[in-house]
């Protein structure tokens, strides 16, 4: 079974995206300490990263970062925040950005 780690501080949006990604037989881990990212990263043992870019504390590029200095991961950034900036930076760090639609 693929292990996930999905970072995602919207709790109605997290809980959907889990339960929609168990539904097809992955085991995701969702991040509850967004001060220690890179623990929880750890002990969840995931083979791919969904990570938000807006999060309390540091942004999901700090935490790719930090990531990235343990792990050669795949990391998907999920978004709503689709200008062009956000996406070149996170090309540039070697991720894929996937645009999600606008939250209300």
């Amino acid at each position: 079974m693929y292990k996930i780690f999905l970072v995602e501080d919207d709790e109605t949006l997290c809980t959907l995206v889990k339960k929609h990604l168990e539904s097809w037989g992955y085991e995701v881990t969702a991040a509850e300490n967004f001060l220690d990212i890179t623990g929880e990263f750890i002990r969840s043992e995931a083979q791919l990263v969904l990570l938000d870019l807006k999060l309390p504390g540091f942004n999901g590029f700090h935490w790719c970062e930090e990531i990235r200095r343990i792990s050669q991961v795949p990391i998907v950034f999920l978004s709503s925040a689709a200008d062009n900036m956000n996406i070149v930076m996170a090309m540039s760090r070697g991720q894929i950005f996937w645009k999600g639609t606008e939250r209300s």
